[in-house]
């Protein structure tokens, strides 16, 4: 069940990803990020615990509006990603943070201890 209840998140992220040649030929500056990863500035919209099996430990799901994407292709509004705690992982709603999602054969996976706060100075405009 561990699997399935992970997936399920992971594949509201990923659906909303064009799949088009350009995105999987795309040149990334790390050589170790998959042509699918992604790095964008996200605000988060809302945050909220989900039903998951007691071995799982992501038990929140956080929903952040696309402001602007940094690097790799993404055709929708909104992310959802799981993390363990967000009071841990210093988020909040209303807030706009960088955030990079990693893409692994189950999806999008969010490190929570990447998340940094966007800066001050930084001006959201439409995602690209």
């Amino acid at each position: 069940m561990k699997p399935l209840c992970i997936s399920v998140i992971l594949l509201v992220a990923s659906l909303t990803v064009a799949q088009t040649p350009s995105t999987l030929a795309q040149t990334q500056s790390s050589s170790t990020d998959s042509p699918k990863d992604l790095v964008f500035i996200g605000t988060i919209t809302k945050i909220y615990p989900f039903s998951a099996p007691a071995n799982v430990r992501r038990r929140w799901a956080v929903r952040a509006h696309v402001d602007r994407v940094l690097s790799g292709t993404f055709s929708g509004d909104t992310f959802t990603f799981t993390v363990h705690s967000p009071a841990q992982s210093g988020l909040r709603v209303g807030r706009a943070y960088t955030i990079k999602a990693t893409w692994t054969s189950e999806g999008y996976v969010v490190d929570e201890s990447t998340l940094r706060t966007a800066g001050v100075g930084t001006k959201l405009s439409p995602k690209r």
